[in-house]
């Protein structure tokens, strides 16, 4: 595990930024929105996110970057 990734969960996050990425059911991403990078520290980063209406089936993910280092992903099926 990363000793830097532990640390900052004390702390909070800084330099981070969420990222969202959306692909079809060939896993081709055909969108990405990269978020706006934080300075500040925060324990609980969050993007705000309009409502995406996406063309097709796929699936969806939202990516925590550390000053610029993907740290995690979480992803969701889109079936309807």
């Amino acid at each position: 595990m990363d000793c830097g990734f532990v640390g900052a969960l004390n702390a909070g996050f800084c330099n981070w930024r969420i990222d969202f990425t959306y692909a079809d059911t060939n896993n081709k991403t055909y969108r990405i929105s990269r978020g706006k990078t934080h300075t500040e520290c925060e324990i609980h980063p969050m993007r705000d996110n309009s409502p995406q209406t996406l063309p097709r089936y796929g699936k969806a993910c939202a990516h925590l970057n550390i000053n610029g280092t993907r740290r995690v992903s979480q992803c969701r099926n889109i079936t309807m």
